[in-house]
């Protein structure tokens, strides 16, 4: 995989700039060095990288500025590992905001950092999925006690998930259940930032509890999260990676589309590589409604525009409309739900 996948490494220190540029290169990766936020972007603008390795502190332009400016202005986005030798839950989540994909303490070990390389070209050169449709009852047998919504983000999709909540009245019966990628210690404090900018209530998902309206369900990182039918209940299923991510939306999509029939809404965000796109296609076969980020205002558009060739009938509305959009599904399939 490594054979001319270019490396940019961002780390003012030279011993340990030198020492991990020989290392990925043995592996066979073309890397470049930058000793500062300024200098890495320069060459962002002029070369195509497919990963950015960047320290937090440097002089300049420090590694968080870095990733902003990178999230902004540099397309397509590489995927974006962070490390740095501030190590606590509020610099973790710091990085997970700015936008960062992966986040490791100094010193990182190589091998963990080879992976976590590896799960992001996953992701970038991943081809469209191969079909996974499952058989879906879509008779009106399916009559949930509220209307589910499953929603899938990953690269950028702490912003724009709290900007998705902010345009949702609190007052919707509907349950909320979200698929972010992300490892666990990133999900508790992404959670709570959630929390803040939100009336439902935020969950971290919990094995075996029963769902209910007007709360937010979370997936644990490491777990997949599915939704039984007629009781709602959510269970983990310790099944291997989908399209290189632990949890993944496509179980999440699929048992939302058992669950809740066409009484479900799927949504996807922001994200690199495919993950939903099958679980789209469930949904729609159940009957129930897609909606998908307008890939001109995704921070990284490989995930909403799998889902929009993945199903035939979507609604693609502006980051700053996805909010409505739910809104106004949830009153219409609610509707529909109390003629049930």
């Amino acid at each position: 995989m490594a054979g001319q996948i270019k490396v940019l490494l961002a780390e003012d220190e030279l011993m340990t700039s030198a020492t991990y540029k020989q290392l990925l290169q043995r592996k066979g990766y073309q890397v470049i060095t930058a000793q500062n936020g300024i200098s890495a972007l320069k060459l962002m603008e002029q070369v195509q990288f497919d990963i950015l390795l960047t320290d937090w502190m440097m002089p300049l332009m420090d590694g968080i500025e870095l990733i902003r400016r990178v999230r902004e202005s540099i397309k397509p986005i590489p995927y974006i590992i962070m490390f740095t030798a501030i190590d606590s839950q509020g610099t973790r989540d710091f990085a997970l905001n700015a936008g960062a994909d992966d986040y490791f303490p100094k010193p990182v070990d190589f091998n963990d950092l080879e992976k976590a390389i590896k799960k992001g070209l996953g992701k970038i050169k991943q081809t469209a999925p191969s079909s996974n449709s499952i058989t879906v009852d879509t008779s009106s047998d399916i009559v949930p006690d509220f209307v589910g919504v499953t929603i899938a983000s990953s690269t950028g999709g702490p912003k724009s998930l709290i900007e998705v909540f902010k345009n949702i009245p609190a007052d919707l019966p509907a349950a909320f259940y979200i698929v972010q990628h992300a490892p666990d210690w990133m999900i508790s404090g992404f959670a709570k930032h959630l929390q803040e900018n939100t009336a439902y209530k935020v969950n971290v998902a919990m094995n075996g509890h029963i769902s209910l309206p007007k709360n937010i369900y979370i997936a644990p990182g490491g777990k997949h999260l599915n939704i039984l039918p007629k009781t709602q209940k959510l269970a983990f299923d310790d099944a291997p990676e989908e399209n290189f991510s632990k949890p993944s939306a496509d179980p999440l999509f699929r048992s939302g589309a058992q669950a809740f029939g066409k009484y479900g809404i799927g949504v996807v965000l922001t994200g690199l590589g495919k993950d939903g796109a099958n679980g789209c296609s469930n949904i729609e076969a159940a009957g129930g409604v897609i909606i998908i980020q307008d890939p001109e205002t995704a921070v990284a558009p490989s995930m909403p525009e799998a889902a929009i060739k993945a199903t035939k009938k979507h609604e693609i509305v502006s980051l700053d409309k996805v909010g409505k959009a739910i809104a106004h599904r949830i009153k219409i399939l609610n509707d529909k739900l109390k003629k049930a």
